[in-house]
């Protein structure tokens, strides 16, 4: 492959008395990055575009000096490199990484030592003229099998290098495919086995179902009820008794009935659930792992991820990381522990959870103080950040977190699919993230053109996009597909965090989590001409887009959903396409589209199961539930111009969602001009093609 030669690495320049001066003098560096990009350029050790290091798989970190001729084998070893560059910051510098699969031993964390400036950005990318891709993983290869064939697999057993020790890696890839873990009735909703006790599940069917197990303390009890998905570890033990570990039974069990930990919807991570093809078990005590292979012979490409980390962006109040970008990269095979721990995944909604003890029973179904799902990617009091044109794919947490001060951040023409929790989150959901500091603000950061599917693949109770407190977020041109609930969830808190406390959640009171007499940062966010195809896939109660609370002081400064197109939910979810929840206010909906999404039902579970809701799953399937717009208990102030809904009038929520505590609400609601739509004839085909990505996402290489 031909590459351009006159790229190299530069040593330190004879101008230091200049960089010196520029360092005392901050305000200079900005008027003069620009001449300095030409006046180091006339000395001929590198081209006009400023400075490039290069890294290969086949360089070194000992020998290599990051030139083309002789590159450096890690990226680790060019961020080395580009920190200690006494240009840095007054010209660009490119960081080209060439073809290959780049092990990662230690997250790359990068921090404001790390940074570039405006007119002297720091660049991460594939080489030009890349074929192949450059992926940053974070899993170790799994080789050595050795099979044992029956009639339908061949069940294979290999030792695993690289992993710590007793450590329980949740993911596992074979020919880049993610595998089932091991688990009970994989094509059944609910596990016929066990009973609900008052701390975990009894054997009911010792004859059928197993009545003991080698290592009960790996097992993960799982339940899928609304729209929540909890997983809870076992404690050790034997017999036909599974006791759940605590905190995350308590934490689980603080909602009430239908919200709690009642239906088991299946066991997870034994040997003795190895019963069908394509499924694993990694045993951490003898650190081997076992792999039911429906092909014959020994599975090729088994990746297990380890850790939990790829990138870190990580600033300071007052000192953030800038104006650094990853371009052309793939970001895979990363996993998340926590829900390993004795917390275990306990959902409070969208991926936020509850971790350790302390917390009481909630009548209103939800808990004031929850965490996030972290990033597999994460950014913390970082500006400037771009991601364009990346890959991330096979990931045990969220793919990509701009936390807490990201600013000015962007994630363009990327592709995210595999993803066991949330895609993108933007923002948080703390005090300090509700009412920030300038430092502390997540605001203005643009996410547009991604192609994003098949998330939630862990956790199902993740919206696609999760946004926070935020401000100027711009959400625009997506196509998101394939995701088991809401694809994009913004906001939180029903009101209860906003100003004068609004209690929009049935049994919350006014002042519940406390009296504010300011309005959060939410405002001035934009959510447009995005695609929704084929979501709502494994719970209800969601929908394409879903608010919370009050989405700015003002309608002036409140939330725009314009000129998105939402197709193909699962037909029996009940849901509300548009979903303004409990609390949403100041929210603008304009030529908006709805097609093929017809009214489900609710799930409460089967019935016939000593582990389902017994005074509920009766009415599964039954009682119809959602419209294309609605939400229990909103404030109001919302408008509808020009959308087109299959029945443009109807505003489902108020009728079963009740508070005496506030008049009847919604209020101050306006409908201008919607159009009846029953089929794709009745929509602008403008309005149409408008919607989703409108460029092929992904990388150079992936694209050919």
């Amino acid at each position: 492959m031909q590459k351009d030669t006159a790229k190299r690495a530069m040593p330190p320049p004879a101008h230091a008395h200049l960089h010196r001066r520029l360092e005392r003098k901050p305000i200079l560096a900005s008027l003069l990055g620009l001449w300095m990009v030409m006046l180091l350029a006339s000395c001929g050790s590198n081209s006009s575009s400023g400075i490039a290091y290069w890294v290969s798989t086949g360089g070194s970190d000992q020998t290599g000096n990051g030139s083309l001729a002789e590159p450096f084998r890690t990226i680790q070893q060019a961020q080395i490199a580009v920190r200690q560059n006494p240009n840095r910051g007054y010209v660009p510098i490119t960081v080209n990484i060439e073809p290959g699969t780049y092990e990662l031993s230690a997250p790359l964390a990068f921090d404001a030592g790390d940074s570039g400036a405006l007119m002297a950005p720091v660049t991460y990318q594939a080489a030009p003229n890349a074929t192949q891709p450059v992926v940053i993983s974070g899993g170790t290869p799994v080789t050595g099998f050795t099979c044992k064939a029956s009639l339908t697999f061949n069940t294979c057993t290999s030792p695993v290098q690289g992993m710590p020790a007793q450590e329980m890696p949740r993911q596992f890839y074979v020919n880049d495919q993610r595998v089932m873990r091991a688990r009970t009735n994989p094509g059944l909703p609910i596990n016929p086995c066990y009973t609900r006790a008052a701390n975990g599940y009894q054997n009911a069917d010792p004859i059928l179902c197993p009545a003991a197990f080698q290592h009960p303390e790996l097992i993960e009890a799982v339940t899928i009820t609304q729209w929540k998905m909890m997983r809870c570890p076992a404690a050790p033990g034997s017999g036909l008794m599974l006791v759940m570990q605590n905190p995350c039974w308590n934490n689980a069990n603080t909602s009430p009935v239908p919200w709690n930990f009642q239906i088991l919807s299946w066991l997870e991570n034994a040997p003795e659930f190895l019963t069908g093809p394509n499924m694993w078990f990694y045993d951490p005590y003898a650190q081997t792992l076992q792999y039911t292979n429906p092909n014959p012979g020994a599975p090729q490409n088994a990746v297990l991820p380890v850790l939990e980390t790829l990138l870190s962006v990580t600033g300071k109040p007052g000192a953030p990381a800038t104006y650094i970008t990853f371009r052309n990269l793939q970001f895979s095979y990363a996993t998340w522990l926590e829900p390993n721990s004795s917390s275990g995944y306990v959902a409070d909604q969208s991926g936020n959870i509850l971790i350790g003890s302390g917390y009481q029973p909630e009548t209103i179904g939800h808990q004031q103080f929850v965490y996030t799902t972290p990033g597999n990617v994460d950014l913390t009091y970082a500006t400037h950040i771009s991601f364009d044109s990346d890959m991330f794919l096979h990931l045990g947490g969220a793919a990509l977190e701009l936390g807490t001060g990201s600013q000015h951040d962007s994630v363009t023409n990327s592709i995210f699919s595999d993803i066991s929790s949330a895609a993108i989150e933007v923002g948080g959901f703390s005090a300090t993230d509700q009412r920030p500091t300038p430092a502390g603000e997540t605001r203005d950061n643009l996410i547009s053109n991604n192609l994003i599917s098949h998330t939630g693949r862990d956790y199902y109770d993740s919206a696609a996009i999760l946004v926070g407190f935020t401000h100027g977020t711009r959400i625009i041109h997506n196509t998101i597909s394939h995701v088991p609930w809401t694809c994009i969830a913004i906001g939180w808190g029903w009101g209860l965090f906003d100003k004068g406390g609004f209690p929009g959640l049935t049994g919350a009171t006014p002042g519940y989590w406390g009296d504010y007499s300011t309005p959060t940062i939410a405002s001035d966010n934009l959510i447009a001409s995005n695609k929704f195809e084929n979501f709502l896939e494994q719970l209800w109660d969601g929908g394409a887009i879903y608010t919370n609370g009050a989405q700015g002081p003002n309608f002036a400064h409140g939330l725009l959903i314009e000129y998105n197109v939402a197709e193909n939910k699962r037909v029996a979810a009940g849901s509300n396409i548009y979903y303004t929840d409990g609390g949403s206010q100041y929210i603008t909906l304009k030529e908006n589209v709805s097609l093929n999404n017809p009214v489900g039902t609710v799930d409460f579970g089967p019935c016939g199961y000593g582990s389902s809701i017994s005074s509920l799953c009766g009415l599964t399937g039954f009682i119809p539930y959602g419209a294309d717009m609605g939400g229990c208990l909103p404030v109001g102030d919302l408008t509808y111009e020009q959308n087109y809904f299959l029945n443009p009038t109807e505003f489902f929520g108020p009728q079963i969602c009740q508070n005496s505590y506030i008049p009847p609400y919604p209020i101050h609601m306006t409908m201008v001009n919607n159009v009846p739509t029953t089929s794709v004839s009745d929509v602008p085909n403008g309005l149409l093609l408008q919607a989703g990505a409108q460029e092929i996402p992904g990388p150079a290489w992936g694209a050919q």
